[in-house]
């Protein structure tokens, strides 16, 4: 099994595991109102279909070609067709796909849930000159890669619905709650890109990590089975 193939793997237990306990549902309960969500990062598909069920129709963004090789299959197998979902294979940091994203189609909002990647030293070589042209310095960028890279991709995010004048909508997994006296970001991207208002909410979970998506902080791995989380909902309009 390659690295593609593995991120694939662990990340559809850490997944499924959140749709089967309905953590999804928490996150849709924040797009009432918005018809077409562009969704970055749809990994392997148990978000996309969450927002299917719910109603939605989407345009889902992925990367990793065995995740978008698993989403098409998740949601067919539940029924949905390229009339409720369109899967496009593509990475935003690439400015010819964004383009590309923000000329061909409409949306009502952009979300950015739960946003990671495998690392290699390939990797690494490919993303550091894109975070340090978003402004992440190098010490930065090697303390925290994972977050390192979240930023970008959020940052990315942010500028695909800001160009379109729609809201977006980020949910990160973290340690710690977020509010606005607490907010290490979200509200100079608020600012940045123009939205004129922000919503902070926050939920308590957990994550599988061990034979899921092992989840690393600024302490290292944590390989444990289940670990508490907090869910971070930060939405921008």
């Amino acid at each position: 099994m390659n690295e593609i193939e593995k991120y694939a793997a662990q990340w559809n237990v850490s997944a499924k595991f959140f749709y089967d306990n309905k953590y999804f549902q928490w996150m849709c309960d924040k797009l009432i109102g918005f018809a077409v969500v562009l969704e970055i990062g749809c990994g392997t598909g148990y978000s996309t279909l969450e927002l299917l069920i719910r109603g939605h129709r989407v345009i889902a963004i992925e990367k990793n070609h065995e995740c978008i090789v698993a989403a098409e299959k998740l949601v067919a197998e539940n029924g949905f067709t390229e009339n409720h979902v369109i899967f496009l294979e593509g990475d935003i940091v690439d400015l010819d796909f964004l383009q590309e994203i923000i000329s061909k189609y409409d949306f009502n909002i952009v979300i950015c849930w739960n946003i990671g990647t495998y690392w290699n030293d390939q990797m690494q070589e490919f993303y550091i000159p894109f975070m340090k042209d978003y402004g992440l310095t190098i010490g930065q960028i090697l303390e925290d890669l994972e977050s390192s890279y979240a930023e970008l991709i959020i940052w990315n995010a942010c500028k695909i619905a800001s160009s379109k004048n729609v809201p977006t909508h980020i949910v990160e997994r973290g340690e710690k709650i977020i509010n606005e006296e607490s907010d290490p970001h979200y509200y100079t991207l608020k600012n940045e890109f123009r939205f004129n208002s922000i919503v902070y909410d926050n939920y308590r979970a957990v994550s599988v990590s061990a034979g899921g998506r092992e989840l690393k902080t600024k302490r290292g791995a944590n390989n444990t089975g289940l670990v508490d989380i907090i869910f971070i909902s930060i939405l921008m309009i």
